[in-house]
């Protein structure tokens, strides 16, 4: 690791990738009787994107798996972009910068799994959730102290406002 710090990481962020199973959920697929595919996304969570949209960060979802459940909450939650499908995720990575005049410093990416490991390497802040599989911690600049699916989310974008100035502007409405 660089002797760059986790607050000058964070603070130059500009781009939210998120993995969806494991970091958005807890990593469990559960099937109804009829073959529907039900997931568990955590509220606090999509607030916690919700402030960083309103500072104007961008959040996209880039996911191995295809899944109706993660189109529904992507578009409830106005995320810029679903990527779904991918095994080998650093080239969607690569174009999600290259599409938005990004150097991958600007980019944060948060994974739980060996495929999530690419664009953890490629990108300026790895973050991880506390239940990340080993290999994944290692290479996190930052690991939550939350599970996937259950908060860990909310963490990292705390991390992020906190770091870029704006969390008193985004949460005032709340303290007031």
């Amino acid at each position: 690791m660089s002797d760059i710090s986790l607050q000058e990481r964070a603070a130059r962020i500009k781009l939210l990738v998120l993995d969806i199973d494991g970091v958005l959920t807890d990593g469990r697929v559960i099937y109804d009787q009829d073959g529907r595919e039900l997931k568990f996304f955590d509220i606090k969570d999509g607030h916690g994107l919700k402030l960083l949209q309103r500072a104007g960060f961008m959040i996209v979802w880039l996911s191995g798996r295809a899944s109706r459940p993660n189109r529904v909450r992507a578009e409830e939650l106005g995320i810029d972009e679903l990527v779904e499908g991918f095994k080998i995720k650093l080239p969607e990575f690569e174009r999600l910068l290259s599409e938005r005049g990004l150097k991958p410093e600007q980019a944060a990416f948060m994974g739980d799994d060996l495929i999530d490991l690419p664009p953890m390497r490629a990108c300026g802040l790895a973050l991880a959730p506390a239940d990340a599989w080993p290999a994944v911690k290692e290479v996190a600049h930052w690991v939550a102290d939350l599970p996937g699916g259950r908060g860990a989310v909310r963490e990292a974008c705390e991390l992020l406002l906190k770091a870029s100035g704006k969390w008193e502007e985004v949460t005032a409405r709340y303290f007031t």
